[in-house]
């Protein structure tokens, strides 16, 4: 007859096994044959996820993936000890080391752990693996919550580290993410693993530690079902989050075009679902880490009509750019584009001159007109007109009207809604006395017989011409 303790070792050893067979069930896990990475680190919960995956699925798939990070004397036992626990249960093993003279003087862990996620992604890569299985678990999920909400930031750092992800084109899992760490020492000591304890993680000088150490067992003293609950608010929030982001895509696609914010149906929303807009958005161009307060002065800028167009400077070297009735993004290293081209300051009779890829224009004697040139106005000049000049608007230039009255140049360009970063780089024909003839591109000054030029003899009629595509 079977003693208590044995029963209990198997129940336990079965009852771990169930539970995380059905955390991997629908994943392809099971139904595939693709080989399996494990990243084995020596410690308790990595050496427990080991086993309960050499009774889950056969063993030839697996590929066990180390890293001595060469920081302890510790560290070179635990590679020994790898290395024959793999040839004893003949499995495959890929080990990869960091040399001291690699190791960065500051940031190691955040070094160490890019290093990690390299070499497990290579090892997927040779083996043709699908899945990478890590050892996470429910007491590393409740540090990283707490965390982040000490730290601050977005709702979305609050679910902490997910189930599953993509990873090197594939997928990372995270079996025992809602098992606590005191059931792993169980299940290690009931089915007599080895393992090793890294006394790093008793180093109070990281903060990760203080939480490990200090913080989330007061909280599990205060309330023993503390785990438990983490667990449940991580699946909540991720659940939450998956729905508002899913109905965030079908919103932000009915008022995208061409990566272009259509700020009418933008501002239909309400000012709470604008801020989720606005922010997976952004998050969509790589723009990360806003605050509550630039999300509000966003949401200001693109509601404010009495400014239609505006320059906001955001993280990671963007800037989010209004005009009218749009807004875009744009690489803050990159210069803005010219949308005409500088041309000589002299404008000869008879010439083309190209002015950007959608306009080249001419002007000519009335006797001269190329054949290929559209009419675009007509002008009579006297002499003294002559040379016609091409620079850049000013302030004060402004456009002779019909009425007799007359139009700055400035008010041409709000009219037709140009860009602020286009109106710098705007230029006008001119007379030889700087009378200007033409908002190029947009708007031709009149010149009747009031100007006086129709009763002199020696005027010469000038077209401005646009050359046929």
């Amino acid at each position: 007859m079977a003693s208590v303790g044995a029963v209990a070792v198997v129940a336990a050893k079965m009852n771990l096994q169930q539970q995380i067979k059905r955390r991997l069930t629908g994943h392809r896990f099971f139904e595939s044959a693709a080989p399996l990475v494990v990243a084995v680190s020596g410690g308790v919960d990595s050496m427990v996820l080991l086993d309960v995956m050499q009774q889950l699925v056969d063993p030839g798939r697996l590929i066990v993936a180390h890293v001595n990070h060469e920081l302890r004397k510790q560290s070179q036992q635990e590679e020994a000890f790898l290395k024959s626990y793999c040839q004893k249960h003949q499995l495959k093993l890929a080990v990869r080391h960091w040399p001291i003279k690699e190791h960065p003087q500051t940031g190691i862990e955040d070094a160490a752990r890019t290093m990690r996620y390299r070499f497990f992604a290579q090892t997927m890569h040779a083996h043709q693996a699908d899945f990478l299985l890590t050892a996470h678990h429910a007491n590393d999920q409740a540090e990283t919550m707490l965390m982040k909400m000490v730290r601050g930031g977005q709702l979305t750092a609050l679910a902490g580290i997910e189930d599953e992800r993509p990873f090197a084109g594939k997928t990372l899992l995270r079996p025992l993410l809602t098992i606590p760490k005191d059931r792993l020492y169980e299940y290690a000591n009931m089915h007599q693993l080895t393992w090793f304890e890294d006394n790093t993680n008793q180093d109070l000088a990281l903060t990760r530690n203080r939480f490990r150490n200090l913080i989330v067992p007061a909280m599990i003293k205060e309330n023993p079902r503390f785990l438990a609950h983490m667990t449940v608010w991580h699946e909540q929030l991720s659940d939450l989050l998956a729905f508002s982001q899913n109905s965030l895509a079908q919103l932000l696609a009915q008022m995208t075009t061409a990566n272009q914010l259509q700020l009418a149906k933008y501002r239909q929303q309400p000012q709470s679902s604008r801020r989720l807009l606005m922010l997976q958005w952004l998050k969509n161009q790589d723009v990360y880490d806003l605050t509550q307060s630039q999300l509000m002065q966003i949401d200001q800028l693109l509601n404010d009509d009495k400014k239609p167009q505006q320059i906001m400077q955001l993280p990671n070297e963007h800037w989010l750019v209004k005009q009218y009735d749009v807004c875009w993004l744009k690489n803050a290293t990159k210069k803005v584009d010219n949308s005409q081209k500088k041309s000589a300051a002299v404008v000869e009779l008879g010439q083309w001159h190209e002015i950007n890829d959608e306009l080249t224009f001419g002007v000519f004697s009335k006797d001269q007109l190329p054949k290929d040139a559209i009419v675009l106005a007509r002008f009579k000049l006297r002499p003294d007109a002559l040379p016609l000049r091409l620079r850049s608007w000013q302030k004060d230039d402004r456009l002779r009207l019909k009425s007799g009255g007359h139009q700055k140049v400035r008010r041409v360009l709000i009219n037709d809604k140009v860009p602020q970063p286009q109106r710098q780089e705007q230029l006008v024909l001119t007379t030889a006395a700087e009378t200007v003839l033409w908002v190029v591109g947009h708007k031709f000054s009149w010149l009747d017989e009031s100007s006086g030029a129709a009763e002199d003899q020696e005027c010469q009629i000038i077209v401005v011409a646009q050359r046929k595509c």
